[in-house]
């Protein structure tokens, strides 16, 4: 079973190395397989180097896919995140 969230990218710098870095760490603390679509260009959710390469600006929206056995709550937990700006204040 695929769980898929959509997610519009608010953070003022886009998804830069530090939001990047927390995505891919929060990814890998679940049993389930994460991809991360933008503007129809998808990469392993778990790797930063991969998520960089989506070049992600503010306002796009992002498609987290999550599929295993946490699916649920990793697709959550990531759309959390992202919605939460990376847990940086004010977006910066």
């Amino acid at each position: 079973m695929t769980v898929e969230k959509r997610v519009p990218l608010l953070h003022r710098t886009g998804l830069h190395l530090r939001a990047a870095g927390r995505f891919a760490e929060t990814a890998n603390s679940f049993k389930a397989d994460v991809t991360l679509t933008v503007e129809g260009r998808s990469v392993n959710g778990k790797s930063v180097l991969e998520i960089l390469t989506l070049g992600a600006a503010p306002g796009v929206e992002l498609l987290i896919a999550a599929e295993g056995e946490q699916a649920t709550e990793a697709a959550e937990s990531l759309a959390r995140l992202v919605r939460d700006n990376f847990g940086e204040s004010g977006g910066e």
